[in-house]
């Protein structure tokens, strides 16, 4: 076995796990740290796959950004991470037979198939031909998006505050 191959391994495994947790942890705030890892596994398989590019977008954008946003609402929310989810267990039961039948068709599936082995995969790096484009020619949109994102999420916190209502209420009554 291949050091590569152990790693793949390695990263399925955490895939599955963190994922598991995200699915099935009654606290939303352990669930969302746990998500953080399952895109990271995630990442590890593009960077097995030998696609450099999506394993950083993947870093940098759900990781770095989603990520951000999930754990920043769940904090700004009043009390939510406290919050139990799971009310009664056998709500999940139907999930899990239909996602274990799944599984284990894919699992026939994949057993039963033929895969053939490429001697001398052709690697094409294309993370220097985004990154050319994304600095020349689609500077400008690129910029807009990232503008277009912080105002977003700006305009979220002032939304968030707990004082907004009240000011903001108490802003149109004075007027009238």
């Amino acid at each position: 076995m291949k050091l590569i191959d152990i790693f793949t391994l390695l990263i399925g495994i955490s895939t599955v796990l963190t994922s598991s947790i995200v699915a099935f942890h009654p606290n939303i705030l352990y669930a969302a740290i746990s998500l953080t890892f399952t895109l990271i596994s995630v990442a590890g398989f593009y960077v097995v796959l030998g696609a450099d590019f999506l394993a950083a977008v993947q870093l940098i954008i759900y990781v770095g950004g989603i990520i951000v946003v999930i754990l920043f609402a769940i904090m700004m929310s009043e009390n939510i991470y406290r919050a139990r989810f799971l009310d009664q267990a056998r709500k999940y039961l139907a999930p899990i037979v239909f996602s274990t039948a799944i599984f284990w068709v894919l699992f026939k599936l994949i057993s039963k198939t033929q895969f053939s082995l490429v001697a001398d995969p052709v690697r094409v790096p294309i993370s220097e031909s985004v990154g050319v484009a994304l600095t020349t020619l689609y500077a400008l949109p690129f910029e807009y998006i990232a503008l277009f994102l912080l105002v977003g999420l700006v305009g979220a916190v002032i939304v968030a505050r707990p004082d907004y209502k009240e000011i903001h209420y108490k802003d149109e009554g004075s007027s009238k």
